[in-house]
């Protein structure tokens, strides 16, 4: 088996363009979430605009960008719902297709190797850069992208969430007491993975090792976990298993933690069992709720954190009512002893990813 490192890392938050934007807000507690009158909701947006960290469209064609404009999209909407428009674009199939991302980067760039899209709601991201992982691993290939986006930051998403009840109209605080729902945002994270041997080979730079992967499925609700938290146990345990890894062996864990009730409080207790006064945050009170482009930011920000050998606390978090043994971080602190980390993302449906991530030993 070839084992796996993350080389290189590319990231569009909230915070604006760039992994270090991204790390920088998260270690400092900033929080990237703002009121927007348009939608009349807190939401965390990509800033747009030619400055430094903000996403440029400029670089994109003006026909690239009529098929990005929010307003344009807005309006096609409107016309099809008054009767307006008759004509379907022989593009609609190829448009709505989700894999249709992945396709393109591969045609753009003439990559010929796997081509994969997951789609598993918000453990989307974190099963991409693990399935990628796992290829690698198994000699399928030497180096591969992987990670996810969302972005549906717009009335209709913001509309279902709420007909859910998942959403906040304050703001997210993972594992505070008075937490009531998460924050819908949008952003994408893509991440370089190779084996070890050919980033040697290169000198490249190493921000932290694969080192195993684990799914499961809780078999509960469809969008509620099971009040044990059986799903995150099992995909941690079975991440474990694979890295070789015991769990005591592990001094960070970054969690799915979403900042609702119920959710929060199974994770807690899936974690404490299996590692009992482990540091855990969620950087969901930073930056929100990116659905499926939740977990490759996640993956990516842990990589960078084990790199800079610090570990960030939770925002907004004041008072938790999680009783369980473990440590919940208000702030950043300094990453103390072999850095092995666990990432947790779980989605509706029932799907549960783990990924284990650790420093680079010999």
């Amino acid at each position: 088996m070839n084992r796996v490192v993350i080389t290189g890392i590319g990231i569009l938050s909230p915070f604006g363009v760039g992994k270090n934007i991204l790390i920088e807000n998260l270690i400092t507690g900033k929080v990237g979430l703002h009121y927007k009158e348009s939608l009349k909701a807190i939401v965390g947006c990509i800033p747009e605009g030619s400055a430094l960290g903000q996403l440029d469209l400029s670089a994109w064609s003006k026909g690239e960008r009529r098929q990005m404009s929010r307003e344009l999209i807005a309006e096609s909407a409107n016309f099809i719902r008054d009767g307006k428009s008759h004509k379907v674009t022989p593009y609609f199939v190829p448009r709505i297709l989700t894999n249709m991302p992945a396709g393109h980067v591969s045609i753009r760039y003439g990559m010929r190797g796997a081509n994969l899209s997951s789609c598993t709601a918000c453990a989307t991201g974190l099963h991409a850069v693990g399935d990628a992982a796992t290829f690698i691993a198994m000699g399928r290939a030497k180096k591969m992208l992987a990670g996810a986006v969302e972005g549906c930051v717009n009335p209709i998403a913001l509309t279902g969430f709420q007909r859910l009840r998942a959403l906040s109209s304050s703001g997210s605080r993972p594992f505070d007491r008075t937490r009531d729902g998460f924050i819908l945002s949008e952003g994408a994270a893509l991440l370089l993975l190779e084996t070890l041997e050919d980033a040697q080979k290169r000198n490249a730079h190493i921000y932290a090792e694969i080192a195993g992967y684990g799914v499961a499925g809780d078999a509960f609700h469809l969008t509620q976990p099971a009040e044990d938290g059986i799903g995150g146990l099992l995909s941690m345990q079975r991440c474990l298993i694979d890295a070789h890894v015991n769990a005591s062996e592990v001094t960070y864990v970054n969690a799915h933690a979403t900042s609702t009730q119920a959710g929060d409080r199974a994770e807690a207790r899936a974690i404490a069992k299996l590692i009992p006064g482990v540091a855990v945050s969620s950087i969901k009170g930073h930056i929100g709720h990116t659905l499926g482009a939740a977990g490759a930011i996640e993956v990516a920000a842990t990589a960078m954190c084990i790199d800079r050998r610090i570990i960030v606390g939770n925002a907004n978090l004041n008072e938790t009512d999680i009783v369980e043994n473990i440590d919940i971080l208000k702030t950043s602190v300094d990453w103390k002893g072999r850095r092995v980390a666990l990432v947790n993302s779980f989605g509706f449906g029932g799907p549960h990813a783990t990924l284990c991530l650790s420093e680079l030993n010999a």
